[in-house]
């Protein structure tokens, strides 16, 4: 989802808008994708930009995108997606809806967006998980962290009146391409599952009438 920081509202302290966008949706692998989000991004002048944001999940290969571009980028790693790791965690150590799992994960996620994540890797380190399973997800928060600490100066980038969630975006997910492809009963052939994921983006940028003459005359 591409949008600029013109189309960007405020609808209370707690709630933003985004009042337009443009989509690319792809069924497939990532260099296969990279082309047609940088055609979106000419059309909307992304690379004429003072300044692109990504906000991401903090996966590997959203880094490797960025690489990619012609220009410097800031990696901004989702605020929601760090969150819900730390109780992840909290409820694997402490139970789940436990006073003790609220309480740590409370404390860890005022730390993260205050911007002290290298205190959370720290504070992890001391941990005695009880079970196979809660270490792991310890060990896997820590090394989540440790790749994406970098990306996770909350307080620099709230100063700059950035976006630090990217909630508009998942939300997007299901509405531009689940909501039509993961319907009860839907069955897809790998290009006819790629073939819908672009019209479904289409349909969204209000391209639908054009593209479905294109497919009509092919």
């Amino acid at each position: 989802m591409l949008y600029t920081a013109k189309d960007c509202a405020q609808e209370s302290d707690q709630r933003g808008a985004i009042l337009a966008k443009q989509y690319v949706s792809h069924q497939g692998n990532w260099h296969h994708f990279k082309p047609l989000l940088w055609v979106q991004m000419r059309r909307m002048r992304f690379d004429e930009a003072a300044l692109l944001v990504l906000l991401n999940d903090g996966a590997e290969w959203i880094r490797e995108l960025s690489k990619w571009l012609p220009f410097p980028v800031l990696l901004i790693l989702d605020l929601f997606h760090a969150k819900h790791r730390i109780w992840e965690v909290a409820n694997a150590l402490y139970g789940e809806k436990t006073a003790e799992a609220r309480a740590w994960a409370y404390e860890q996620c005022l730390r993260v967006e205050a911007g002290e994540v290298k205190d959370v890797i720290e504070a992890l380190r001391f941990l005695k998980p009880r079970g196979k399973q809660a270490g792991e997800l310890v060990n896997a928060l820590g090394t989540y962290f440790e790749n994406n600490k970098d990306r996770m100066d909350y307080p620099a980038y709230r100063a700059r009146g950035l976006r630090v969630s990217s909630a508009a975006v998942a939300s997007a997910n299901y509405h531009v391409t689940g909501a039509r492809m993961k319907a009860q009963g839907m069955r897809w052939s790998e290009e006819g599952s790629a073939q819908m994921a672009r019209l479904r983006a289409d349909l969204f940028n209000g391209k639908w009438e054009r593209r479905t003459r294109e497919l009509m005359i092919a």
